[in-house]
């Protein structure tokens, strides 16, 4: 079934790819103060996975033509914000669905994800964990991986990849300084949606994680 989906994809979509480099020295470290204190013993940190999840779909619900589907030559736009995160199994890739992100806060977002991955790992995931989702993340940076061109899961719109997080140099103002960076590249459907309205969602993408504490307070 992953085999067919992917072929799909590549054979009917008319997929373009756009890329840009984001600032992730300040979400590199409020990932570093975000614990969950409500255990008495012990203190679970928020997974980037999970921070993704709540950023996009915050980016989704200001740029909603990406939240869609195509189905019967018909673009639906979506009311609910349904994030699947690809995830590698021993079965293959599996992309469980984090639902109505947007209306969730970090810590709920990061316990429904982490038991949604845990079970995708065991073997153990339920149909509907795996069903429904309206966009997809893909975060390949805990392999060293730069930037890539990740493939859209029809009949969604879009699909947001994600490259490792680290120091590069970059110009501020009239010096140069070392700074925490990031490259995403969004693929996306050209029968659905533009390029203008994909750039913009982009664009909301790179500054969600340049100031993330708004975001994910």
């Amino acid at each position: 079934m992953i085999a067919a989906r992917m072929a799909e994809s590549a054979r009917t979509a008319a997929a373009v790819t756009l890329t840009t480099e984001a600032d992730a020295t300040d979400l590199a470290d409020l990932r570093d103060r975000l614990y969950d204190g409500r255990e008495e013993t012990a203190e679970t940190r928020v997974s980037f996975d999970a921070i993704l999840v709540k950023i996009v779909s915050v980016a989704l619900r200001q740029h909603p033509r990406l939240n869609a589907l195509l189905a019967d030559d018909e673009i639906q736009v979506l009311r609910d914000v349904d994030i699947a995160v690809a995830v590698n199994t021993e079965r293959g890739l599996l992309t469980p669905v984090v639902r109505k992100a947007d209306t969730k806060g970090i810590f709920q977002v990061a316990d429904e994800l982490a038991e949604l991955v845990g079970r995708a790992r065991l073997g153990k995931s339920q149909p509907e964990d795996l069903e429904g989702g309206t966009f997809t993340i893909t975060n390949l940076g805990m392999h060293e991986i730069d930037a890539f061109t990740p493939i859209i899961n029809p009949p969604q719109c879009a699909v947001l990849g994600v490259g490792r997080v680290c120091p590069r140099p970059v110009v501020r103002g009239d010096g140069l300084c070392i700074r925490k960076t990031v490259w995403l590249s969004l693929t996306f459907d050209h029968r659905m949606v533009d390029g203008a309205p994909a750039a913009r969602f982009l664009q909301c993408v790179k500054h969600c994680f340049e100031q993330p504490g708004d975001i994910l307070d």
